[in-house]
């Protein structure tokens, strides 16, 4: 496993991040909770030792089984978990005030069984309460020795050029992937020049990018991999497949999984210091740990970005 430093900060966490939102089992079509702790465990003791939550994860069910993987060993982990949505299904809506982050914070140390977390993020932004009010609240905690690092979730350069006025923010969590670069054009040349660490979600595309879907699935209403990706449909979907069969074709020439191939890919940037994977078993945590194993080469590099230039029409 390779480790990077996180932002400007002192800790150094695995390139692969264990992601927990399945663990909450309520948006990934269900999780067992001994599999979801025994892959916590084994991510542990195989070398991840970075893991994100969030207390809206099974509304507090995802943090309880961190908190029962790390007993013991929390000293070893960097333990990630955001704060500021409030509600239940269809009503949860974001609240960075500060007296609801001060209830989240004890219920998330509480969950975890932790009295200090390593990197508390703002999981959404909150157009209703003004980020002074927020990140001036989360400076308390850090002065208070309840957090050590100020992260964020979601923030585009706008609000990052705002939030790093305020307070030493030292990682922005992003979606992004082969099949969502967006945030190349503005967000990643910012956090470059601040030295803000950029924490990658989605690196395989919400599943596509796995290579295990040749054609476009039916997933359960409410399913998060319905909601959040748009390359399970056409026009989509066909440049997927088509950017998928280079990916896998790189792969077999390795001797190694499209997916993990998907991830280094991310990992290439060195913006980014860690991929958040999600594992709802030991079989895909053993893929994703590989991941960190090794890298890509420039001709890989080269051939990814031409075949991807191509496919999507941007400068064949």
């Amino acid at each position: 496993m390779r480790y990077r430093k996180l932002g400007n900060t002192d800790l150094e966490v695995s390139v692969v991040c264990l992601g927990t939102w399945v663990f909450g089992g309520d948006f990934w079509g269900g999780a067992e909770d001994t599999e979801s702790l025994k892959v916590a465990e084994d991510a542990i003791e195989r070398g991840i030792n970075f893991i994100d939550t969030a207390p809206v994860y099974g509304f507090g069910r995802s943090e309880e089984i961190v908190g029962r993987a790390i007993k013991g060993k929390a000293d070893k982990v960097v333990i990630a978990t955001k704060l500021g949505l409030e509600g239940r299904g269809k009503d949860v809506r974001p609240n960075l005030s500060a007296p609801f982050i001060r209830k989240e914070i004890e219920d998330s140390l509480r969950r975890l069984g932790v009295e200090k977390i390593d990197l508390y993020q703002c999981h959404w932004p909150d157009p209703k309460t003004p980020l002074e009010e927020t990140l001036g609240e989360m400076k308390k905690l850090v002065e208070e020795g309840k957090i050590r690092c100020i992260g964020v979730s979601n923030f585009d350069k706008v609000l990052m050029e705002k939030a790093t006025e305020i307070a030493p923010v030292v990682s922005d969590q992003m979606q992004y992937s082969l099949l969502d670069r967006k945030i190349e054009e503005d967000l990643m040349p910012f956090c470059r020049e601040k030295g803000i660490s950029i924490l990658a979600y989605g690196p395989l595309g919400g599943g596509i990018l796995t290579g295990k879907y040749k054609k476009p699935p039916a997933f359960p209403k409410g399913d998060a991999r319905s909601l959040f990706y748009t390359f399970y449909s056409e026009p989509n979907w066909s440049k997927a497949r088509a950017l998928v069969d280079v990916l896998e074709d790189i792969a077999s020439k390795r001797g190694v999984s499209t997916s993990q191939v998907a991830i280094n890919w991310v990992l290439s940037h060195e913006e980014v210091a860690s991929c958040l994977a999600g594992c709802r078993t030991t079989q895909q945590l053993e893929q994703n740990l590989q991941a960190g194993a090794w890298e890509l080469t420039e001709e890989e590099l080269a051939r990814i970005q031409r075949e991807y230039s191509c496919i999507f029409d941007v400068g064949c």
